[in-house]
């Protein structure tokens, strides 16, 4: 089974819970190298600068014996996808060139050593021409047969649009038509992360899953070509992956009939109990506090509340500093990413509790479990209801979750809403704190709560019974 695309390391979350359950998964994670897409950020507990977040360098890092799966093919498509080819061909001697041309210890790492560092960027960049004189020398008459029948569908499939699919909507996912084409005859089903089911389907590739993660919500009701073509590929998809809730309200405007919620994979293999103690001494320390909370969701929040990106953090905000006044020890950390962070920080100055506050980059996922473990509370997302992967993680290693749930979206998901603290508004923030705080108890009976909410419906063993429920019915 192939999976395509990474975004937030989904599909390789995923491919080794799949894996490592006895199934045989690849990942193409192609042109895509964002630092929090890499394997690295989700399985290694790591220090040290890597640059460039959309391209980072790990030749300097201390990995710790951790090496890239084989079965994990991140580079441009052209390298990746012949990678992946020899791979499930056996043929030994591509498959190790493939891999060499991968760069895992080659091109990168001369264009490091030698200080040229746009080296390996033309390099990547050199495979583009050759992709599109393929598509003009060889693909054009199937690309007509392809638009042809997909523009059909789309007529077909969404009558009521004032929009029309185009031919150049279909091009850009037909390039190149063989290679794709080759790679799917590979594998008994595709799954397609985002908007990649498209390459699937224009391939005619069957069966093909499209799995959503948040790119369900706006995406396909955009007058664009990337809008056109993902509603398509989900109303055309042998099945399709919801994972959030709140989002059975999109897949109703589209009018998808084969479609599933399938929880937001977690990394359960990670131990960092012993580090967690030290970093809440520090923490602790440094903030003079005895209650601490980790706020890591992205910064972004504005007036008018866009559901694609909003996360309420200004509720958040508003809240803690009012909680401050009860508890002038109460302390937060907060990640520095987002397109909001100087508007949060200037909020936090205005409302006197900029000093309660310590800011930390962006962490990789050991050293995001070692914030949640050090602090008293997590504090996820307040505009949307819905959830992802920061507030199951909480509860998997024992920490309180506040956040915004709409219940009422998320029954078709769960027969039992997680034991949270749910808050809107920043009055029932202030609320949430202050019984947390005062109230032991409670706090002790939402994390036993807590857990055993995340091992009956989140747990990796949800993950693999759902995944391979959705196979069963279409695969023979």
């Amino acid at each position: 089974m192939l999976h395509i695309g990474n975004v937030a390391n989904n599909a390789y979350l995923n491919a080794k819970i799949l894996n490592k359950a006895g199934l045989d998964c690849d990942v193409l994670c192609y042109d895509y190298y964002h630092i929090m897409g890499c394997p690295q950020w989700e399985d290694v507990d790591f220090e040290g600068d890597v640059g460039d977040q959309f391209a980072p360098n790990w030749d300097g890092i201390d990995l710790k014996g951790f090496v890239r799966p084989d079965w994990f093919a991140q580079e441009t498509f052209l390298f990746a996808a012949h990678y992946l080819i020899a791979r499930r061909t056996n043929s030994r001697l591509q498959q190790a060139f493939w891999g060499w041309l991968q760069g895992r210890r080659t091109l990168r790492s001369v264009a490091n050593k030698l200080r040229l560092p746009r080296l390996w960027s033309l390099c990547r960049k050199a495979t583009w021409p050759v992709r599109r004189l393929h598509g003009l020398l060889i693909h054009s008459w199937p690309a007509v047969i392809v638009y042809k029948d997909l523009a059909q569908a789309f007529v077909e499939s969404f009558p009521d649009r004032q929009d029309t699919l185009c031919r150049r909507d279909v091009n850009g996912y037909m390039n190149p038509y063989a290679l794709w084409k080759k790679l799917f005859a590979c594998y008994d089903a595709v799954v397609g992360y985002s908007t990649d089911g498209a390459y699937a389907l224009t391939a005619g590739k069957r069966p093909y899953f499209a799995y959503e993660h948040g790119t369900i919500r706006s995406i396909p009701f955009e007058a664009t070509a990337q809008g056109r073509m993902c509603a398509l590929t989900y109303k055309l998809a042998d099945g399709c992956f919801i994972t959030n809730c709140d989002n059975i309200v999109a897949a109703g405007k589209l009018g998808l009939d084969n479609y599933r919620f399938v929880p937001h994979p977690v990394n359960e293999d990670l131990n960092v109990a012993g580090g967690a103690g030290t970093l809440r001494a520090e923490l602790c320390r440094r903030l003079d506090s005895d209650f601490l909370v980790f706020h890591p969701s992205r910064q972004h929040w504005e007036p008018r509340r866009h559901p694609a990106w909003e996360k309420g953090n200004d509720i958040f905000i508003r809240g803690f500093a009012r909680f401050v006044q009860i508890n002038p020890r109460a302390g937060a950390v907060f990640v520095d990413w987002g397109q909001t962070v100087g508007q949060s920080k200037a909020l936090l100055e205005s409302l006197g509790v900029a000093g309660r506050v310590i800011w930390v980059k962006p962490l990789p996922n050991a050293k995001m479990i070692a914030h949640i473990r050090a602090c008293d509370m997590l504090a996820d997302q307040f505009f949307l209801g819905a959830f992802g992967s920061t507030m199951p993680k909480a509860l998997l290693h024992g920490r309180p979750a506040m956040l915004y749930l709409d219940c009422e979206r998320h029954k078709w998901c769960f027969p039992e809403m997680p034991p949270v603290i749910n808050a809107r508004d920043d009055q029932q923030v202030f609320d949430g704190l202050v019984r947390l705080y005062r109230d032991g108890d409670y706090r002790r009976q939402l994390i036993d709560d807590g857990l055993a909410w995340y091992r009956k419906y989140h747990s990796n063993a949800v993950i693999v019974r759902t995944f391979m429920e959705a196979f069963g019915q279409v695969i023979r």
